[in-house]
């Protein structure tokens, strides 16, 4: 007899739990979405989910330019990734390409030993950061010091400026709506700085080369 409701109290027990892991899971997927569409509000735009559970992009307005946030799946790597990325629209006439990435902690630990082949001035994101880019001059003030801090919060972050495109991104389904506007910032601050650059006399064809330059990544 004991046994019996020994038994019914474990199988209790076990639905019990397996019922309100249930719940804390449906809570915790459905978190980035909430979040989303409050910040579809703040940037006037909307929030169009990828299911019922989770975010797929955000469409509004971001410091006066047209602003993308989306979960996406990169193809560039030999490993494709599933990320999230913030992109902002730009002019460049000057045709400044970026690439950033943080280092693994296999990769800092490869590279300590190396000189960086870009010095922003700061040598604690020297050795965090793989950077590649176009035009060394553009870069020392591209990369503030307040840019810089904020990138080294994130373990995770990269950073793209292309002819026509900045985006950041970052490593799986970003959910805080504080890191979001961190990453956007940088890139929205990134943006002004480059639309007001002189313009380049390359050619066409020398501009899609360098921008083939990360076309992989860094």
């Amino acid at each position: 007899m004991f046994a019996l409701i020994n038994t019914w109290v474990w199988l209790i027990t076990a639905l019990v739990c397996a019922l309100g892991v249930g719940a804390a899971y449906s809570f915790w997927r459905q978190t980035a979405l909430r979040n989303w569409r409050r910040l579809a509000t703040e940037l006037c735009g909307e929030c169009k989910p990828r299911d019922a559970f989770s975010p797929g992009m955000v469409a509004g307005t971001l410091n006066g330019r047209p602003y993308i946030l989306e979960t996406a799946v990169s193809h560039e790597d030999d490993a494709p990734y599933f990320h999230t990325r913030g992109a902002l629209p730009l002019r460049n006439r000057a045709a400044f390409i970026l690439g950033l990435r943080r280092k693994s902690l296999l990769e800092e630990a490869q590279t300590r030993r190396e000189v960086a082949a870009h010095n922003i001035g700061d040598p604690e994101f020297s050795r965090k950061f793989m950077l590649s880019c176009n035009n060394a001059e553009h870069l020392q003030n591209a990369i503030t010091t307040d840019i810089a801090r904020t990138l080294q919060k994130y373990h995770d972050v990269e950073v793209y400026i292309r002819l026509q495109e900045i985006e950041w991104r970052r490593a799986g389904e970003i959910r805080s709506v504080r890191v979001i506007n961190d990453l956007n910032d940088v890139i929205s601050r990134l943006a002004e700085h480059i639309d007001n650059l002189p313009a380049s006399t390359l050619s066409l064809s020398e501009k899609l080369a360098d921008e083939a330059m990360i076309e992989k990544g860094v």
